[in-house]
């Protein structure tokens, strides 16, 4: 497995470098391409060395497809997939999942899909660890002011937005 830190590594590696400046970060695509199991991390959170760091692992995603320049639709999921499930098989994780069995420790996201989730750096609206909701936020809701039109959208589907 390989694991690349899209924030910080794009910040500190070739900082010092004249033009053209190097990435920073590894070739992404190519490993997962070639069948490695890549994951995206964060190791740097409010610390001397990185002051920006949030522990925001969507926020990683996002960096992370930008710097490694997979912006199409599989690229994405794979990005996704480099803050969930690799990360998971990296740590050797065992109930990680949403099959049966697993030990339910998930985070519900105000997305349809990992690239909305992504795209929209989703709001988190349930945390769950091993079956228990820790945290909690209301879905986001933006107000519009447009004559003509609902006053307000929630970037959820129809049918979750109306229960």
């Amino acid at each position: 497995s390989v694991i690349a830190n899209p924030l910080i590594n794009i910040t500190l590696q070739g900082r010092h470098d004249t033009y053209p400046k190097r990435r920073g970060m590894t070739r992404v695509p190519e490993l997962m391409a070639a069948g490695v199991n890549v994951a995206f991390g964060h190791d740097c959170v409010m610390d001397p060395w990185y002051g920006m760091g949030s522990g925001d692992m969507l926020e990683v995603a996002h960096m992370g497809l930008h710097v490694a320049q997979m912006t199409g639709q599989a690229g994405i999921r794979q990005c996704f997939d480099a803050v969930t499930t690799n990360a998971a098989r990296v740590m050797h994780l065992e109930g990680y999942g949403l099959a049966t069995g697993c030990d339910a420790s998930f985070v519900l996201l105000q997305a349809r899909d990992p690239i909305e989730a992504i795209r929209l750096r989703a709001t988190r609206l349930k945390v769950f660890r091993k079956g228990r909701l820790l945290a909690e936020s209301p879905p986001a809701t933006a107000r519009l002011k447009l004559e003509g039109r609902p006053d307000a959208t929630s970037f959820m589907p129809p049918s979750t937005a109306q229960r």
